[in-house]
C-alpha cells in the first residue's frame, strides 16, 4: 500500500508539536503533510491536501473539530478523523461519532495511544481500498464481459455462423445501437502488408488500434456504427446509413482521415443493404467480394459492390508457349530469362481487357508458382525440394497478395529454383572435371586429346575446356604435360630408360619429350637423373 497523509490540528502548538516529533511516522508508513492551530487554517489545509487522516482537537477557535468533519463531509472528502480534547464530556464524544469519527482520545494522551489509533484507520483504509479495487474488477469484468459477447454476436452475424445467440432478440438484449433496419458493412484492410516480403514492424499491433479508432469516430461524426477487429491488419465496420452524406463520401472521409492522422493508408470495401441484422453476412460477402478488388492495385482505393456487381466477367488467356520457354529456361538455371518470360506472362494477363474475377487470377497464378516447383522436382535433392515446400508454404499463408505482389514472388520462386539448378550444376560439372582427371592419369601413355578428354565425361569439348580451365586453374595441355613431367620424374628416380618414359608417357619423339622436360624442369632428362644419383 501507499503511504498515508495526515494532518495535525490543534490551538495548543506543543500538542501539535509532540503528535508531529514523538512519533517516527515515516517508519509506519505515514507522512505528515501540514498543521494547523485554528478551524479556518485546517479547512483550508484540508481543501489543499484531501489527506487520508486528520487528528484534530474537537473544540478549535474560529471553526470546531466537529464543524470541520461536516464541512469536509459536505465537500465528499473521504478523511478519517480521530479527535482529542481535554473535555472529558461525552457530549462531544457522541456527537463525534454519529457524524463518523473513527476515534476520540481524551488528553493527556500517550504517543501509543495515538499511534495505535492511527494504525487502526489505516487497516480500515486497506481494506476499504481492497473492497473498492475489488468491485472495480468486478465492474470491468462486467463490461468486458458484456462488450466480448457483443464482438462474438456481431461476428457471428458477418461470418453467418449458425447458432441460437445469433437470433435477432439478441440485438436489443445486447444494447446494440444501431437502426437493425437499416444496416451496411464496409470491409478495411491495412495496406502494406499484402506486398510480397513485407514484414509485420513493431506497430504492427498499434496500427490497426488507431485505424480502428480513427474510423470508428470518422463514421460517428455522420451517423452510428460499431468497428470489429477480425485479424492484425483487417477490420469490419457495421453502420447505419446517413442521410446527411453520400456513401463515397462517408467512405472517402474515413480513407483520408487514416491516412492523414495514422500516416498509413486503408483500402475499404462497401457491401449492400441489410434490412435486418440476419442479412447482415450478405452485405459482409458483398463488402468482401468488393475488396478483392484491391488485388489489382496498391491499396488507398474504395471498391463498391454495386458498381462491381454488373461487370462482365473476363476470363483471362493462359500462355502455354510462354510457360514452355519458362520451363526450359528453368531447367537451364537461367534467372534472367526465367524474370524476362514471368513479366511476358503477367503482362498479357495485366493487359487484358478487363479484370478477371481476383480469386480467378489468384488461382492462375498460384498454379504457375506450383508448375515452376514440378519443373525442378525431378532435378533436386530431398532436402532441397523441402526448402522449396516451405517457400511454398509461406505464399499459402499469403492470402492478400496484390498481382504486383505475386509477381514479385513467382520471381523469387523462380530464382529460388535457378540457384538451385546453378549450384546443382557446378556440383556436377565438379565430379565431371574430377572423373575426368582420373581418367587422365590412368591414360598417361595414351594420344589424350580434348575430344577423347570430353567424351569420357559426356561433355561437348569447348564446354569441357572451359569447365576444366575454370575448375583447374590450367588449360587441358597444361594440366596433361604436368602430370606426365612429374610422372617423369619419378621414373627417371627409379632408373627406368629415357626411351622407355617416351613410350610410357606416350611421347614418340625423344627429342621432343626431352625439350618439354627441359622447359618444365629447367634441366634434361639425363642431367636430373645425374643430379638425383649425386644427390
Amino acid at each position: 500500500m501507499e503511504q498515508l497523509t495526515m494532518c495535525v490540528m490543534d490551538d495548543i502548538q506543543a500538542v501539535v508539536k509532540g503528535i508531529v516529533s514523538t512519533i517516527p511516522w515515516e517508519d509506519h508508513e505515514v507522512r505528515i503533510v501540514g498543521t494547523a492551530n485554528n478551524g479556518e487554517q485546517g479547512w483550508s489545509l484540508l481543501i489543499e491536501q484531501q489527506p487520508d487522516i486528520v487528528i484534530t482537537d474537537i473544540k478549535m477557535p474560529r471553526l470546531s473539530g466537529l464543524e470541520l468533519m461536516k464541512r469536509a463531509m459536505d465537500a465528499g472528502l473521504r478523511s478519517k478523523f480521530i479527535f482529542i480534547s481535554g473535555y472529558s464530556d461525552f457530549q462531544y464524544a457522541q456527537e463525534a461519532i454519529k457524524l463518523g469519527a473513527f476515534d476520540y482520545l481524551l488528553k493527556p494522551f500517550t504517543p501509543e495511544e495515538i499511534l495505535g489509533a492511527v494504525l487502526k484507520v489505516r487497516q480500515v483504509i486497506e481494506s476499504e481500498q481492497a473492497k473498492s479495487q475489488q468491485l472495480q474488477k468486478l465492474k470491468q469484468k462486467a463490461v468486458s464481459s458484456s462488450e466480448y459477447e457483443r464482438h462474438s454476436y456481431l461476428l457471428g452475424l458477418l461470418r453467418h455462423e449458425i447458432g441460437g445467440f445469433l437470433n435477432e432478440s439478441r440485438w436489443d438484449e445486447l444494447d446494440i445501437e444501431l437502426d437493425s433496419s437499416n444496416l451496411n458493412v464496409m470491409v478495411i484492410e491495412v495496406d502494406g502488408y499484402t506486398r510480397y516480403g513485407s514484414t509485420m514492424h513493431l506497430d504492427a499491433e498499434i496500427v490497426p488500434f488507431a485505424v480502428q479508432n480513427i474510423v470508428s469516430e470518422t463514421l460517428n461524426r455522420y451517423t452510428r456504427s460499431i468497428v470489429l477487429r477480425e485479424n492484425r491488419y483487417r477490420l469490419a465496420a457495421i453502420f447505419n446509413s446517413s442521410e446527411h452524406i453520400d456513401l463515397s463520401d462517408l467512405m472517402e472521409q474515413c480513407r483520408h482521415n487514416v491516412e492523414q492522422y495514422s500516416k498509413k493508408t486503408i483500402s475499404i470495401g462497401v457491401g449492400t443493404i441489410a434490412r435486418r441484422p440476419q442479412e447482415i453476412w450478405i452485405s459482409y460477402a458483398n463488402a468482401d467480394k468488393a475488396i478483392s478488388y484491391r488485388f489489382y492495385s496498391e491499396g488507398n482505393c474504395i471498391f463498391q459492390y454495386a458498381e462491381l456487381e454488373n461487370q462482365d466477367v473476363v476470363a483471362p488467356v493462359y500462355p502455354l508457349e510462354k510457360e514452355k520457354e519458362l520451363f526450359y529456361a528453368l531447367k537451364c538455371g537461367n534467372e534472367s530469362s526465367c524474370h524476362r518470360i514471368i513479366d511476358d506472362i503477367l503482362e498479357v494477363w495485366q493487359n487484358a481487357k478487363g479484370f478477371p474475377e481476383p480469386l480467378t487470377m489468384i488461382r492462375l497464378l498460384s498454379g504457375l508458382a506450383f508448375a515452376i516447383y514440378r519443373a525442378f522436382c525431378d532435378e533436386i535433392t530431398e532436402e532441397e525440394r523441402l526448402r522449396l515446400e516451405a517457400d511454398l508454404t509461406v505464399l499459402e499463408a499469403m492470402r492478400s497478395l496484390t498481382f504486383e505482389g505475386w509477381g514479385a514472388y513467382i520471381k523469387h520462386f523462380s530464382s529460388m529454383g535457378c540457384e538451385i539448378m546453378d549450384k546443382k550444376r557446378l556440383t556436377d560439372v565438379k565430379q565431371a572435371i574430377s572423373k575426368s582427371q582420373e581418367f587422365i592419369s590412368m591414360n598417361l601413355s595414351e594420344n589424350l586429346t580434348l575430344q577423347t578428354c570430353a567424351q569420357s565425361v559426356h561433355l561437348s569439348p569447348s564446354y569441357f575446356a572451359n569447365a576444366f580451365k575454370k575448375e583447374t586453374g590450367m588449360t587441358l595441355i597444361q594440366y596433361i604435360t604436368k602430370l606426365r613431367m612429374e610422372k617423369a620424374k619419378e621414373l627417371l628416380v627409379a632408373g627406368v630408360q629415357v626411351q622407355e618414359i617416351c613410350q610410357m608417357l606416350g611421347y614418340e619423339d625423344r627429342p621432343y619429350f626431352s625439350g618439354l622436360f627441359k622447359k618444365y624442369c629447367g634441366m634434361t632428362p639425363t642431367h636430373f637423373r645425374q643430379m638425383y644419383e649425386n644427390g
